[in-house]
């Protein structure tokens, strides 16, 4: 148990950069879903069941503005579909684990636990289901507390914007880009695929919607940094 446990530990360690940004988007996301009449409950019911920052920011919107179910699912199910590019990434780390372990791993699985996790498993970390859920359950209660903490809050914050809590999660990622860069050899190879990347996603995003565009500058960014690399080992 011991061991369980000090690995469950490293996990909620490794997740601190995540909890670092999910504090300022979290509590930017309580502040406009409370302006858009949820309540504390209401936001704190969406953070634990859905627990997707952008798609969360989505769904208040389209409520608020009156969008049908249809609408809404479907739009959500397009912002997260991207989700199963970092499932595939992930699976060949997690092949040793148990179907419910990968499957409570799986769910929650975000932009930022994705980052963090194969940062360290790149770095020659061990996939070990209690790893994995210290990560994902200390970023998700970050994530759940920050958000109903901001919902709280939300009636004397008139401006996040003024802030800058919407620079928080751009930030965090910069961050991870630059800690995956400087444990590699071929740093040109990062530097053109996150080039490459950023290009897609920005022209993307001016002619589809924005996750597909997220899909595309992947896929393009993914597939050049293979190549610079010559290709996945054997």
């Amino acid at each position: 148990m011991g061991g369980v446990s000090a690995r469950y530990r490293d996990g909620a360690r490794d997740a601190f950069p995540v909890v670092l940004g999910y504090t300022a988007i979290g509590l930017a996301f309580g502040v406009v879903a409370q302006t858009a009449g949820f309540t504390v409950a209401e936001v704190a019911v969406m953070s634990l069941v859905l627990y997707a920052g952008s798609a969360q920011f989505v769904a208040v919107g389209l409520i608020a503005a009156g969008a049908p179910a249809s609408a809404i699912v479907l739009t959500i199910f397009l912002v997260n579909v991207r989700h199963l590019l970092y499932s595939t990434a992930l699976s060949p780390h997690v092949r040793r684990l148990a179907p419910w372990q990968n499957a409570l791993v799986g769910a929650e699985l975000t932009d930022e636990t994705f980052a963090v996790a194969t940062l360290r498993l790149n770095g020659g970390a061990l996939a070990s289901a209690p790893w994995l859920f210290g990560i994902n359950n200390t970023s998700h209660a970050a994530w759940l507390a920050c958000t109903t903490l901001g919902a709280l809050l939300g009636s004397s914050i008139a401006d996040t914007r003024v802030l800058g809590l919407d620079y928080a999660l751009p930030a965090m990622f910069a961050a991870l880009l630059v800690l995956q860069a400087a444990g590699r050899p071929e740093k040109g190879a990062v530097l053109a695929a996150a080039g490459a990347g950023a290009a897609v996603g920005l022209g993307g995003a001016l002619v589809m919607p924005a996750g597909w565009a997220v899909i595309a500058a992947t896929l393009v960014a993914a597939t050049l940094g293979v190549a610079l690399e010559g290709g996945p080992e054997a």
